[in-house]
């Protein structure tokens, strides 16, 4: 662990690039307490990426100071709007109690150490390398918002950029940090910091402020190997684990300001209402699947609140007029949300494409089942002392109909799961697209509610500790101010050993698969052939394109060393005159086509080497395979497995 101790000054950097300028936008609007703490990423996540967005409008370029100057508009505008709000609601939001706000930091504190000490081992050290396949796209498109200082999620190729600009911007303000650091930090960002102040907002805003709300939220969110754990090595999928870690923040004023939930004095409806809107950028431009996960949860909510109205639901005050209403309105929602589903492929192209991931053969629904429910998604043994707490969990949110909605939303993300796992039907996408057909994503989301579940369970327990010690105790054994406190002790501690405690290998073993694969196959690029790659990199000129077959590690010729390359993603989706180079460029002296494709990419070298990674997808890079002896190739270069060539065919000087 001391391996991290040097890089706690630069995760302290990334931490403020986005906290620091949240929290002082939730200030100035008018939050205070808990939830503002919870809110805060995402609008420091949408004072970044709107800044992003606008400077290459401004024909700017991306800079700490750009950086300063959108941390600062967004204070300007929070506060401009904040005074608004004064103005027409003059009821100002009140703090949670200091006891409150003391134990909400504490829940914190638990959630992110409780996942440091899982994360930090499985990881190894911060400069390690995760050997998932996105991780060279998402490594080579930090370098290139680097290189050209453009961080805009708009500009091509279009993609949610939040945490590329989170890493990239961290580069910028620590020129000595480099991108693989960068990458790991801003994970644990999000996992360490972002999640567990989510995870605390909203179980603020769903179950209360009692003590064993706030310290056990921290604790649940840190259980679930679904999240954040897979996130940081599966796919990698770096975007979706900052979104969803977002996610919850960004829940629990959503949730106020669509009556779901009662509002807090620390957060009056019409400022709940506000805050959701400012944070959607944010959370969108980071990934758009946050956005639907985030509609998923609301309009279930408030579905389950308009059918308990309709049916007369005495614990929620269902009077005459509003149970006539919520027949008509529980009809629109439902008849908006079929529209959007069936509209929304046919209408954008992105949508579309996201819904037609094939993930092969559908699985069994045993295994299925087992994996969402049981929680054994990447893992050998289920984990018994969460899945009771969030038995007990599942028992109080459907014997309390204010917290129905909780069970409701938990039902219908292991429905999404079942779906994307057991069947990918036309119909089916339409409603799994938005998370790639993907159940790991799904999982991932899952876990939100799941936590709920699983705070409303420690809730549970704690009542029976709490019954336990009185009926036991002689009756001057407790004092009346001792009992919280030990009631509170004793429902942490077991919770501890159930969860955190039991699970803590399983889940170090997880990252460490990704991380530090035991199998060569499994591995991107050693330390060792990174090194021969850059002696390869010193023989590229400035500004020429390399050619490469990504699954040999060649493709980090650019994250790495700085050489533009033709295919900066392993997965391969290029455009038409890549697709001809990768296949048959080792003809480029016999066919013109290849020659005008090369030049219109500027590829000026090639690398070749032995494939060892498990996805090689070797058949679209066929064109360089034994490229030494072709007419039209000069080897310039040897370094270990690779070799470097120049292409002397198609005009190119020397």
């Amino acid at each position: 662990m001391s391996q991290w101790l040097p890089a706690l000054p630069a995760f302290v950097v990334v931490t403020g690039i986005v906290l620091i300028p949240g929290l002082a936008m939730a200030y100035a609007v008018g939050g205070r307490g808990v939830l503002a703490w919870g809110v805060a990423p995402t609008l420091g996540m949408t004072a970044l990426t709107c800044g992003t967005a606008a400077a290459p409008f401004m024909v700017l370029g991306w800079s700490p100071v750009l950086l300063l100057a959108s941390a600062l508009a967004g204070v300007l505008v929070a506060a401009g709007v904040g005074m608004l709000l004064r103005t027409r609601w003059p009821r100002p939001a009140v703090a949670d109690p200091p006891r409150s706000r003391a134990l909400a930091l504490g829940g914190v504190a638990l959630g992110t150490v409780a996942v440091l000490a899982a994360a930090l081992p499985g990881v190894g050290r911060p400069d390690e390398l995760v050997d998932s396949t996105d991780a060279v796209v998402h490594l080579n498109r930090v370098r290139g918002f680097l290189e050209h200082r453009n961080f805009s999620s708009l500009t091509a190729p279009s993609y949610p950029s939040g945490f590329h600009d989170v890493a990239g911007s961290a580069m910028q303000l620590l020129p000595d940090l480099d991108i693989v650091r960068a990458a790991n930090l801003t994970a644990l960002l999000a996992a360490a910091v972002v999640w567990p102040l989510g995870v605390v907002a909203l179980s603020r805003a769903t179950f209360g402020r009692g003590g064993v709300v706030l310290l056990g939220a921290g604790l649940a969110g840190a259980a679930f190997t679904t999240f954040p754990f897979i996130l940081m090595g599966w796919g990698v999928l770096w975007p979706n684990l900052l979104a969803i870690a977002l996610l919850p923040g960004v829940a629990a004023p959503t949730l106020v300001a669509a009556g779901v939930v009662p509002a807090p004095p620390s957060l009056p409806r019409a400022l709940a209402v506000v805050t959701t809107l400012a944070c959607l950028p944010g959370l969108t431009l980071t990934h758009p699947n946050a956005l639907v996960s985030l509609l998923v949860i609301v309009g279930l909510a408030v579905g389950t609140r308009l059918a308990q109205r309709a049916l007369g639901s005495s614990a929620l005050g269902s009077s005459g007029p509003s149970r006539r209403r919520a027949p008509p309105a529980l009809a629109v929602l439902v008849v908006a949300v079929v529209a959007v589903l069936v509209a929304a492929p046919r209408v954008s192209r992105a949508v579309a494409d996201t819904a037609g991931y094939d993930w092969g053969a559908p699985q069994p629904l045993g295994r299925t089942l087992a994996e969402i429910v049981l929680l054994k998604l990447q893992v050998s043994a289920a984990p018994w002392g969460l899945l009771l707490l969030m038995l007990l969990g599942l028992v109080v949110c459907l014997r309390r109909h204010r917290l129905l909605w909780v069970a409701v939303v938990w039902v219908a993300c292991v429905l999404l799961y079942v779906l994307a796992a057991t069947r990918r039907t036309g119909v089916v996408t339409l409603v799994t697209g938005y998370w790639y057909n993907d159940t790991v994503r799904l999982a991932a989301f899952a876990a939100v509610p799941g936590v709920l579940l699983a705070v409303a369970g420690i809730g549970r327990l704690a009542a029976l500790m709490r019954r336990l010690l009185v009926t036991f105790s002689p009756p001057s054994g407790l004092q009346r101010g001792a009992l919280p406190a030990a009631v509170l002790t004793g429902t942490l501690a077991l919770v501890v050993v159930v969860t955190v405690g039991l699970d803590h290998q399983a889940t170090d073993d997880l990252v460490s698969r990704y991380y530090r694969p035991a199998e060569p196959n499994r591995v991107l690029v050693t330390a060792a052939e990174s090194a021969d790659l850059g002696r390869l990199a010193a023989l590229i000129p400035p500004g020429v394109v390399t050619a490469g077959v990504p699954a040999n590690g060649s493709s980090f010729l650019y994250a790495f060393h700085g050489k533009p390359v033709l295919f900066d993603s392993l997965l391969l989706s290029p455009d038409a005159d890549s697709a001809l180079i990768g296949l048959h460029l080792k003809e480029a002296s016999t066919r013109t086509d290849v020659c005008d494709a090369l030049r219109r990419k500027n590829v000026q070298y090639a690398v070749t080497g032995p494939v060892r990674y498990w996805l090689s997808l070797s058949e679209r890079t066929s064109g360089l395979a034994a490229l030494g002896h072709t007419p039209g190739f000069e080897e310039v270069g040897a370094a270990g497995r690779y070799r470097l060539y120049r292409i002397t065919v198609c005009g190119f000087e020397p």
